[in-house]
């Protein structure tokens, strides 16, 4: 065991050069202690010497201590600077714990406004589909549409060359009425002139007072001679009693009227007006395709009659006439006898003085 002769230190490790505690160079004080050792002194130096390692014992620990002092004391100020560098740290981790929880607070603000945008994406995302969809949908309309317009165009196009076709047929239409109302002018004068006047269709019969109806058929058309006398001769309305106050002469021409039309035969109710006479007659109206005119009284017996304003009322069996002798008023004012006629109120013929055809 050695020890460093100016600190005292104890010396373990014999290799080492130099004492750990003072940095004195031990290899030369130990050799010199052991050749120190080597001499042999008196005991009186040996107090000495130990008196004087006790001093440089005492020196070192003195020295030992204010190193230590000043070790602490700079370890103290050190350990004061350390903490208050740790209060300022503290301080500084309290300031950035605040910034933390409000980097949180807005993460979190940031996070519930990102969830809100995804929500509004997905929403405009949804929309955004949605519109695409309508827009595919309104590409396919507008595509029929203008199938639809070229379709009407080619179908305008038509139209305006039928129209322009439709045009010249009303102008030549418009020229044929011209011409047809100067016809009618000219036959209602013609009718006038004859005493005929000709009603409508819908014109109700009104003959003494009362109305009378009848079946219009729009198919029946012009009968020849012989199919007229034919349905004369089948026809049995004749055969009804007359009577002037629930079956007379109107009843006979209605009746005849609708039985001839159902037969698919045009036919018009024909009221005479009698000169000089108080009560009309009534007859009924056909124009064959072969004959003309032909004035039919079935008035309780079938005949053909002639009835021309300004002549007596004359009729006779459709046996006893032949078809051109119909309109001939020679032949009419020339019969003697197998004829009907009015009487008048003085005992002769009445003579007809207008006649208004019902169709």
């Amino acid at each position: 065991m050695s020890f460093c002769s100016k600190c005292g230190n104890e010396i373990t490790d014999n290799s080492a050069l130099y004492c750990q505690r003072c940095g004195v160079n031990v290899k030369s004080e130990i050799n010199a202690v052991k050749r120190e050792v080597s001499l042999q002194y008196p005991k009186r130096n040996t107090i000495k010497i130990a008196i004087g390692l006790l001093a440089i014992a005492l020196v070192v620990s003195i020295v030992w201590a204010i190193v230590t002092t000043l070790r602490l004391s700079s370890t103290e100020t050190t350990l004061k600077q350390s903490l208050v560098t740790l209060s300022q740290t503290q301080n500084e981790l309290v300031n950035t714990k605040q910034q933390l929880t409000n980097i949180q607070i807005t993460l979190t603000t940031t996070q519930d406004a990102l969830t809100q945008t995804k929500t509004e994406l997905s929403q405009a995302q949804s929309q955004l589909d949605t519109a695409r969809t309508e827009l595919t949908s309104a590409k396919t309309q507008l595509s029929t549409t203008q199938t639809q317009l070229a379709s009407t165009q080619s179908q305008l196009s038509s139209a305006n060359t039928e129209l322009a076709s439709t045009k010249s047929q009303l102008s030549d239409t418009k020229s044929q009425l011209t011409s047809s109302q100067q016809q009618l002018a000219d036959d209602q004068k013609t009718l006038a002139a004859l005493g005929i006047t000709v009603h409508s269709a819908t014109t109700a019969w009104d003959f003494n007072g009362q109305q009378w109806t009848h079946t219009d058929n729009t198919q029946a058309g012009n009968p020849t001679w012989n199919q007229l006398t034919t349905f004369i001769s089948r026809d049995t309305t004749d055969q009804h009693p007359y009577n002037i106050q629930s079956f007379n002469c109107v009843n006979y021409a209605s009746i005849v009227y609708n039985n001839a039309e159902t037969s698919n035969i045009e036919s018009a109710v024909v009221i005479l007006t009698l000169r000089n006479e108080p009560i009309g007659h009534a007859v009924d109206a056909f124009i064959t395709s072969d004959y003309g005119m032909v004035y039919v009284d079935c008035t309780a017996q079938d005949t053909i009659a002639r009835i021309k304003v300004g002549k007596t009322y004359r009729a006779v069996s459709p046996g006893d006439i032949l078809p051109n002798q119909d309109r001939n008023d020679s032949w009419w004012d020339a019969l003697s006898n197998n004829y009907y006629y009015l009487p008048n109120v003085y005992g002769g013929q009445a003579v007809v003085d207008s006649i208004d055809f019902y169709w």
